[in-house]
């Protein structure tokens, strides 16, 4: 009996297979001239493989990538790809959205290592860049990382309070006064914090999860009180940061509702 094959289908396998080759995504032009589309047919595609979250489409670049909803059917190696080469375009994405710079940070020990930079404003009196490192406990995006990192990871700053004395008259003892800060954080979903290392400097933080449903890194956004309020950072740009980073989330592997730390740690 002939097999009976459902050509719309296999031209959206096609869209797809061209767009999965390309790490940083493919126009409707390149898709065209790889796929040998018709226009039409090929934007009707797109179009629908968008919408399903298939595909996620980059109005900065123009440019087509494999969606969070790819990763559930294990249709892509995406877990195993650089983090920021694979968060870049989402966090430019977020930065033109909110107009505000946005940073990516994973944590090395009881350190904020910044892995991404999306500048568009400078911050007087503090400079960072691609490198930078800073101390975790007394900073959103670091309280962020704690609060959602694997149990040994934590571990690792709580021996390192235990071994230094001013640290301990910081964040109480044996880290005490911290672990409380990042209980409610957990509770929260995301980490704010006033005053900066300058003053006047606030932001907010939110983790981005692994396959195992820990924290790996965490989106921050730094903003200056005069310009913006606490209401507006929480109320405009928050649902966006969490936006941004449940799709990262997802892209890693992470399943929404799976147990993570923010209930193992509670």
């Amino acid at each position: 009996m002939p097999v009976k094959v459902v050509e719309s289908l296999l031209k959206g396998l096609k869209v797809m297979e061209a767009v999965a080759g390309h790490p940083h995504g493919q126009s409707l032009p390149e898709i065209i001239r790889e796929t040998g589309l018709p226009k039409a047919t090929a934007y009707r595609m797109l179009q629908t493989l968008v919408a399903s979250n298939y595909l996620h489409y980059f109005e900065d670049t123009a440019k087509y990538q494999l969606g969070p909803k790819v990763m559930s059917l294990g249709m892509s190696s995406l877990a195993g790809q650089d983090l920021a080469t694979l968060a870049e375009p989402y966090l430019k994405e977020l930065s033109r959205r909110i107009d505000q710079n946005v940073n990516l940070g994973i944590l090395d020990g009881g350190e904020v290592v910044y892995i991404i930079r999306i500048k568009v404003r400078r911050i007087l009196g503090i400079d960072l860049v691609v490198g930078s490192r800073l101390p975790a406990h007394n900073s959103a995006i670091g309280w962020a990382l704690l609060a959602f990192a694997a149990p040994e990871r934590m571990q690792v700053v709580l021996d390192q309070i235990a071994d230094d004395e001013e640290l301990a008259h910081q964040v109480g003892p044996h880290g005490v006064n911290l672990m409380k800060r990042l209980e409610r954080i957990r509770a929260d979903g995301y980490a704010l914090g006033e005053d900066e290392y300058v003053a006047g400097l606030r932001s907010v933080a939110v983790p981005v999860f692994n396959q195992s449903g820990y924290g790996e890194a965490a989106i921050n956004v730094p903003v200056f009180s005069q310009f913006c309020s606490k209401q507006e950072l929480l109320g405009q740009y928050l649902p966006l940061v969490l936006e941004t980073a449940q799709t990262i989330s997802q892209l890693r592997g992470h399943t929404p509702g799976n147990p993570s730390v923010s209930r193992s740690q509670r």
